[in-house]
């Protein structure tokens, strides 16, 4: 039976479950989630939220109703400046082999190549709140940040 594509709710649902199910056990990303999101209740609220933004970005579709770039700051502050390059590398792989198991088809590769392009963008929005705006050394990166 052929994989689907992310071109409903459903499917991305499924693939937000299944990637943060991940995250939440990979000993590098993790600490960061399950020590900013705490409870089920707060991680039911943080799929639902996640969910809207991928059907926003991938569908078009309205609901997408926050600020990932303030939530991501706040996050980096909590943790005393600490999230680096090989923390967004490590979310980008994960994330594309979830969707590669799970999904194929057009918005399958477009949610892969939109999930770098963010990574990118959000990184150096972490740096430009940082005093200094310092790059925590981390493994060598495959984001190119130029």
């Amino acid at each position: 039976m052929p994989k689907q594509d992310l071109d409903q709710r459903d499917n991305i649902a499924k693939l937000v479950r299944t990637f943060y199910g991940r995250v939440r056990q990979d000993e590098l990303l993790g600490p960061f989630f399950n020590g900013t999101i705490t409870t089920e209740e707060a991680w039911e609220s943080h799929y639902d939220l996640l969910i809207s933004f991928w059907e926003l970005n991938l569908l078009g579709k309205p609901g997408f109703d926050g600020n990932p770039a303030r939530a991501h700051h706040g996050v980096d502050k909590h943790f005393r400046n600490s999230i680096s390059t090989a923390h967004f590398d490590r979310w980008v792989a994960l994330w594309s082999t979830v969707i590669d198991e799970l999904f194929e088809g057009e918005m399958a590769e477009k949610a892969k190549t939109k999930a770098a392009g963010m990574a990118k963008g959000m990184y150096k929005k972490i740096l430009d709140k940082r005093p200094g705006g310092f790059i925590v050394p981390g493994s060598a990166s495959g984001l190119s940040f130029g």
